[in-house]
């Protein structure tokens, strides 16, 4: 555990450094899948789909839907009823994440969204982390299993999913045992698939090394 608090807040101190680091490696670009399942075991890359359809509830009861957040990146998890210390697990992992990558600019590209059938009110630590109950009729368990269609691995654990700024979904994170930087690699590499003000903020640190 003390690993993984270290290791976080390296991550927040390596933002610090990115502002004044120069370029030191080229991104990967459309072999981002790729590198990035060469760099973490827990990481499944998927060929682009339509994300299932997914719906919850704001704070005033009504429904909120996925498609609305297109234009943004989305990462979206399940914590359905009786999956304790698994899911728990991955939503610490998962707040780590969020704290590195909200401390770039990054911040307002992406959109952090944890599905429960539990009546869960307001957002995460983090502005632009929902944490809510399925609506529309949905349970979490079917539409966890909807989003877990495109994985082949069918290992159980529970999973991360990655939407690009199109809403579709491009990679899996199982479990609990990814590094929390690997996940902010990742979704900075979908950032600077389009244009923003600060390209290659992550790769002048670490590059993207196959």
């Amino acid at each position: 555990m003390m690993f993984r608090e270290t290791f976080a807040g390296a991550g927040v101190l390596a933002f610090t450094l990115l502002i004044t680091t120069p370029a030191s490696a080229d991104h990967p670009g459309e072999d981002l899948n790729q590198v990035m399942a060469a760099k973490e075991a827990a990481f499944e890359p998927v060929a682009p789909r339509p994300a299932p359809e997914l719906a919850w509830q704001d704070t005033q009861g009504a429904d909120v839907r996925l498609d609305s957040l297109e234009g943004k990146i989305a990462v979206v998890s399940f914590v359905p009823p009786g999956r304790g210390a698994p899911c728990a697990d991955q939503q610490g992992q998962l707040s780590q994440a969020i704290t590195s990558l909200n401390a770039s600019p990054m911040r307002d590209m992406v959109v952090f969204v944890t599905i429960g059938d539990a009546p869960v009110a307001g957002t995460g630590p983090a502005a632009n982390w929902t944490r809510a109950r399925s609506g529309e009729g949905q349970t979490t368990e079917d539409r966890a299993a909807a989003f877990a269609s495109a994985s082949g691995r069918g290992d159980g654990l529970p999973l991360i999913h990655v939407l690009d700024r199109s809403g579709r979904q491009v990679g899996i994170f199982h479990g609990a045992d990814f590094l929390p930087l690997n996940l902010v690699l990742y979704i900075n590499g979908l950032t600077n698939a389009h244009p923003h003000s600060e390209p290659g903020l992550l790769d002048r640190l670490f590059g993207w090394l196959p």
